[in-house]
């Protein structure tokens, strides 16, 4: 039987796998408005984010599907990213665009605390 706790954390390592590949095949697009100019170096970047979501997601997905510790570790350590995405977007907000910081706070809220209910949900069982 699937718990609250892992169809919450497959639903977000899902989507943190497919805006990764997004990021990768279009980091432009990927970023929305402020993505107008994602040239050079920032596509790089986008793209390196990408590649840690889907890192982040398909290990969460894999792990997911033996159940235990290994994959409540997983879906921690996402949550840990999203959380840091939330913290540095408030930290450095004056230093990045409005449509940056509203775009990251956006996926990044949600996703870290979703990670976080789905952890206590995997831990707990339910």
């Amino acid at each position: 039987m699937t718990t609250r706790g892992q169809l919450l954390a497959r639903g977000i390592a899902a989507g943190r796998v497919l805006y990764g590949m997004a990021c990768l095949a279009a980091p432009r697009t990927a970023m929305g408005p402020a993505g107008a100019r994602a040239e050079g170096q920032m596509a790089w970047m986008v793209r390196a984010f990408g590649v840690r979501d889907i890192v982040l997601g398909a290990g969460t997905l894999l792990a997911l599907e033996h159940d235990g510790e290994a994959a409540i570790r997983w879906v921690e350590l996402s949550a840990a990213a999203d959380s840091l995405d939330v913290a540095n977007a408030a930290l450095f907000r004056r230093e990045l665009e409005r449509t940056g910081v509203v775009a990251t706070l956006a996926l990044a809220v949600p996703a870290a605390t979703g990670g976080w209910l789905a952890a206590r949900d995997l831990r707990q069982g339910t």
